[in-house]
C-alpha cells in the first residue's frame, strides 16, 4: 500500500508538472506569435521607408551630376543629402521571447518540431540582420563623412533651425529657399566620387529590401504555423 501510495504521489506529481510545463510552453508561443506580428509590421513600415530613401539617393545622384553641368538644383542636393544620407534606418526586431527562452534555458518546454525550427531560423535570420545592419550603416557614414566637405552646416541652419532654435526634423527647409545655397567644395572629381558613393550605399540599400521583402512570407507562415500547432 506505501508503495501504491509512493507511486500515486509521483504520477500526480509528474502530471502537475507536465501540467504547468505546457501551459509555459503556451504562454511562450503566444508570446513569440506576437513579436513576429510585430516584426511583420515593422518590416513592412521600414521597407517602405527604404525604398522612399532609394528615390531620394537617386534625385541626390542625378542632381550632383546635373550641377556639374551647371544645371543641378543644389536646393534639393542639400535636402537629399541631408536627409537621405544622414538620417538613419535600422530595422528593430523583437527578439525578446527568443531571447528569453535561451536565457532561461527554457528551450526545453518547445516540444513541437515545427515551432523548434521556427525558433532556429529566426535566431539564424537575427544574426544574419544584425551583421547586414553594421554593414549597410558603415555604406551610409561613408556617404555621410564624404559629403561633410561638400555641404556648408551653415546653409543647414539657415534653411531648418526655426526661429525658437527648434529644429526642423523634415529637412525640407532647403526646398523652401529661394535661393541656390552654395556648395563649400565643387572639385569635378570630388563630386565624382560623391556620386558613386552614394550609388554604392543606394545600390546596398536597394539589394537590403529585397532581402528583407523575402522574410515577410516567412514571419507570417511561421504566425500561421503556430497559432494551428498551438490551437490558438
Amino acid at each position: 500500500m506505501l508503495f501504491l501510495a509512493v507511486f500515486c504521489g509521483f504520477l500526480a506529481e509528474n502530471f502537475r508538472e507536465h501540467t504547468v510545463e505546457s501551459k509555459r510552453e503556451r504562454a511562450y508561443i503566444k508570446l513569440m506569435i506576437e513579436d513576429f506580428q510585430h516584426d511583420t509590421t515593422t518590416l513592412r513600415g521600414q521597407i517602405k521607408l527604404m525604398n522612399q530613401y532609394v528615390k531620394g539617393l537617386d534625385t541626390l545622384i542625378t542632381e550632383t551630376y546635373a550641377y556639374k553641368n551647371h544645371k543641378g538644383d543644389t536646393r534639393k542636393m542639400y535636402y537629399c543629402y541631408h536627409h537621405y544620407c544622414r538620417n538613419r534606418i535600422t530595422p528593430t526586431l523583437t527578439k525578446i521571447t527568443i531571447t528569453q527562452l535561451k536565457n532561461s534555458g527554457n528551450l526545453r518546454l518547445i516540444h513541437d518540431k515545427q515551432a523548434v525550427d521556427i525558433i532556429s531560423n529566426a535566431e539564424i535570420f537575427f544574426e544574419w540582420l544584425d551583421e547586414n545592419i553594421r554593414f549597410w550603416d558603415a555604406r551610409q557614414e561613408d556617404v555621410t563623412n564624404f559629403g561633410l566637405k561638400i555641404f556648408d552646416f551653415g546653409e543647414y541652419k539657415k534653411a531648418n533651425i526655426e526661429p525658437d532654435g527648434s529644429t526642423n526634423q523634415t529637412d525640407d527647409g532647403f526646398l523652401k529657399l529661394n535661393y541656390q545655397p552654395p556648395l563649400n567644395f565643387t572639385d569635378l572629381v570630388y563630386l565624382n566620387e560623391f556620386s558613386a558613393r552614394v550609388g554604392y550605399y543606394r545600390n546596398s540599400l536597394d539589394v537590403y529590401i529585397t532581402l528583407l521583402k523575402r522574410r515577410i512570407p516567412f514571419f507570417e507562415n511561421s504566425i500561421n504555423t503556430l497559432k494551428k500547432a498551438y490551437n490558438f
